[in-house]
């Protein structure tokens, strides 16, 4: 990760956030630590909520502070045209962001309603779960200046508040989390992955290559079914299993320089 996009005091708030998912045990408490993204990056709504792709959507709503009408007419007309939730049907993807998808792909009735009920801008976030049951993450009203810090967050975060707001879910039942086995190095990388370093820092604290690094990364990111590295350290952190069906390896290190110690 890089450090100059969150200060050390922020990095440690990340983390806190977190450890606080890890130990979530009941529904309402989501809402808490999606609000708690507010004290890194300012917003003025905020909402999430589940979506079944093997039964049409079906979507419903775990919180929102965004106007209670709103979100009726957007979760009735709008969910399934969002950036986020589309790409979770179309794309195969694990975690979704509607900065990944074109601005003129929302369609006119949708921009009208955030239009008429102040939602200026807007970002978004899915996670797919392996059964088909997926979580969305929605943020609004936050200064253009942050989008890319927010975007950030969001691919650290989200797996986190997924495996919290789907093991608070009376009819999830985690799979046993023996089914993956992590070699010795293999969590010792995911350690100092957790701790904010790059994959350049720690092939000099492991005196390795930085090609070994990332060779023990793709091998990690196979293993839990997952794309990239924030993914990987929420699931490997959470012990659990609800997680997509393992994709191809992956080489998303986009975070993660060569040619800066970050």
């Amino acid at each position: 990760m890089s450090q100059a996009a969150f200060s050390p005091k922020e990095f440690q708030r990340l983390g806190e956030i977190m450890y606080e998912a890890r130990a979530l045990s009941r529904p309402e408490g989501v809402w808490q630590l999606v609000t708690a993204v507010q004290q890194v990056v300012p917003f003025e709504f905020s909402g999430c909520g589940a979506v079944n792709l093997l039964h049409g959507i079906q979507p419903s709503l775990g919180h929102s502070t965004y106007p209670k009408e709103f979100c009726q007419l957007y979760m009735g007309q709008g969910l399934a045209t969002d950036p986020a939730v589309h790409r979770l049907i179309t794309s195969g993807q694990t975690v979704t962001s509607s900065a990944d998808q074109p601005a003129a792909a929302e369609s006119r009735e949708v921009a009208s309603l955030k239009l008429d009920y102040g939602i200026k801008t807007c970002l978004s976030s899915g996670v797919r779960g392996a059964t088909g049951t997926c979580s969305y993450f929605a943020f609004s009203n936050f200064e253009p200046t942050q989008t890319d810090r927010l975007r950030l967050l969001l691919d650290i975060l989200t797996p986190h508040f997924h495996l919290s707001f789907q093991r608070c879910l009376s009819t999830w039942k985690p799979q046993a989390p023996a089914t993956v086995l992590l070699s010795k190095r293999e969590e010792e990388i995911l350690r100092w992955v957790a701790a904010g370093k790059t994959n350049w820092e720690i092939s000099v604290i492991l005196k390795v290559s930085l090609n070994t690094v990332k060779f023990h990364l793709k091998n990690i990111f196979q293993k839990i079914g997952v794309e990239n590295r924030w993914s990987a350290i929420a699931y490997w952190q959470n012990g659990e299993q609800h997680r997509a069906t393992p994709l191809s390896p992956s080489s998303d290190d986009r975070f993660a320089s060569p040619d800066q110690p970050n």
